[in-house]
């Protein structure tokens, strides 16, 4: 009702600092439905937005007597509320939900703000509170998301039901598992709901979301996985209850496993091919080398030249993931990148009482770097971790395609790559493994483990990848090793044709 001129009136960067993004009136609709449809009297909304839930919950003409209370922290939004709060049944207050005291409903339904947690100036004086409001210690990385729903998980009365909008990536998190423990062994998960193109329905999320359905009945039922793919979708679901594809029991979801590889294939044809083990099998995956000052560590050759470093106190790094534009990253392309006066250096403090260092570190120091969240915990402040160069490397994040780059070089990479490392049974598979891990079928493969953040931007941490599945010893040593050094040298300057091949390879190791 009041959404276009709130945002036309509100700079991105001001909802975004709120986690502010608003929920569809027709998938507002179906969530009221549900949360309705065993007459509750006292409803909930820990945030409230621009009320349209409310708006949904009124729309219904409940014929029974029933009060809603929301919770708003955004003195902004409340200008554009002044006719809810002439309602008898309405209570509005300004408050942070996550400092509220613990009350009781009978129907709780929620868009929650999209934050870490760690962007909250006041959690660590809120976690503590909540952990006692809950008893149950949570994690100190989670989205507030997922502090809101196992707050309000917490409040619902007995046969009370619960609608919460949330990012889908909280399925493969570590700050998940408490809240998947929660909602499989209190028998209070029935529906889960995802969206298979979100841009079309939330058109300013910008993280994958799906919406939970709760019941506090304490009966224990199969799960039902909704797919919805369009609005055309929604319009035509009169009971959200009746609308779904699969159900799944609850030892189909353990808590302790990631959800998404579990619910995407029930979703896609994709399956893993027989006999695939972990990635883990052949070494990990580890994130590169986090600065805290990616513009002071990284170095190109004229500064360098300026500022008159040695060689002795200087790496060569992938600083950004454009740097590298092919598949086959070779002493060549890095040459080429040096000449190009790209920053392909990282700053190694080795002898720190030489002159020109003790410059640099000072202009540092001057400007505030020392001051940074990682910096000013390291010790000293410019001392990085240690990495080898890897050799295969992986895009963190990725559209379309994930990006996997053979490194010939000894450049080590920042975290805009993780870097797999192998150990003694993966040091002869890396060719092997880079040649799966372009085919298509190792792509589609890897995607079951992604965490979706809207746009079809997919993310990867590297316990996701070192959990992902890759063929096992005895599949990869069927690959014929003249076929495998032809595919890596066309890489090098067709690299459509080498997934072509890759593709053909796979499917003949697969087949044998």
């Amino acid at each position: 009702m009041y959404e276009s001129s709130y945002v036309l009136e509100t700079p991105i960067n001001y909802r975004k600092k709120y986690g502010q993004f608003f929920t569809p009136s027709l998938v507002a609709s179906i969530m009221a439905k549900w949360v309705t449809e065993n007459h509750p009297k006292k409803i909930l909304d820990p945030a409230f937005g621009l009320g349209i839930f409310y708006e949904e919950i009124s729309k219904l003409n409940l014929q029974y007597q029933w009060h809603f209370t929301a919770y708003e922290i955004d003195t902004n939004l409340l200008n554009y509320l002044d006719n809810f709060q002439k309602n008898n049944h309405f209570t509005l207050v300004n408050q942070d939900y996550l400092k509220s005291d613990i009350n009781y409903y009978d129907a709780i339904i929620c868009n929650p703000p999209y934050l870490r947690f760690q962007k909250f100036i006041d959690r660590h004086d809120i976690l503590p509170k909540i952990e006692q409001q809950i008893g149950k210690k949570l994690g100190g990385y989670s989205n507030i998301a997922s502090i809101f729903l196992i707050k309000a998980l917490q409040q619902l009365n007995r046969n009370g039901r619960l609608a919460f909008i949330l990012p889908f990536e909280f399925f493969n998190t570590g700050y998940g598992k408490e809240i998947k423990k929660t909602l499989i062994e209190n028998n209070l998960l029935k529906q889960i709901v995802i969206f298979a193109n979100e841009k079309d329905i939330f058109p300013d999320a910008t993280t994958t979301i799906c919406i939970l359905l709760c019941q506090n009945d304490q009966i224990k039922q199969d799960i039902k996985i909704t797919n919805i793919n369009n609005t055309q979708d929604i319009k035509e679901i009169a009971n959200i209850s009746n609308y779904y594809h699969h159900q799944l029991t609850h030892n189909k979801l353990p808590y302790q496993k990631k959800w998404t590889p579990i619910i995407l294939s029930l979703l896609s044809d994709q399956k893993i091919p027989e006999g695939f083990c972990k990635l883990l099998e052949y070494g990990t995956f580890k994130r590169g080398i986090a600065t805290g000052a990616n513009d002071f560590f990284a170095l190109n050759k004229s500064k360098i030249e300026q500022l008159q470093l040695n060689d002795n106190n200087l790496c060569l790094c992938i600083t950004k993931s454009n740097l590298i534009k092919t598949a086959i990253f070779t002493d060549n392309d890095l040459e080429l990148l040096i000449k190009q006066d790209k920053s392909i250096y990282c700053l190694d403090v080795k002898d720190i009482n030489n002159e020109a260092i003790l410059n640099y570190l000072k202009i540092g120091e001057e400007k505030g770097y020392d001051e940074r969240y990682l910096t000013k915990n390291r010790q000293p402040w410019y001392k990085l971790e240690k990495r080898e160069p890897a050799p295969i490397l992986f895009g963190v994040f990725n559209r379309g395609r994930l990006k996997v780059i053979r490194n010939f070089t000894k450049a080590i990479n920042f975290t805009c790559y993780h870097g797999f490392y192998p150990n003694i049974f993966g040091i002869n598979m890396i060719d092997k493994l880079f040649i799966y891990l372009i085919s298509d079928i190792g792509q589609d493969v890897i995607k079951m483990n992604k965490r979706s953040y809207g746009n079809n931007l997919d993310k990867f941490e590297p316990g996701d990848l070192n959990n992902s599945y890759c063929p096992n010893i005895k599949q990869f040593n069927t690959m014929n090793e003249q076929q495998v050094n032809q595919i890596i040298e066309i890489a090098k300057i067709d690299e459509k044709e080498a997934i072509l091949l890759s593709n053909k390879l796979i499917k003949q190791i697969i087949s044998k």
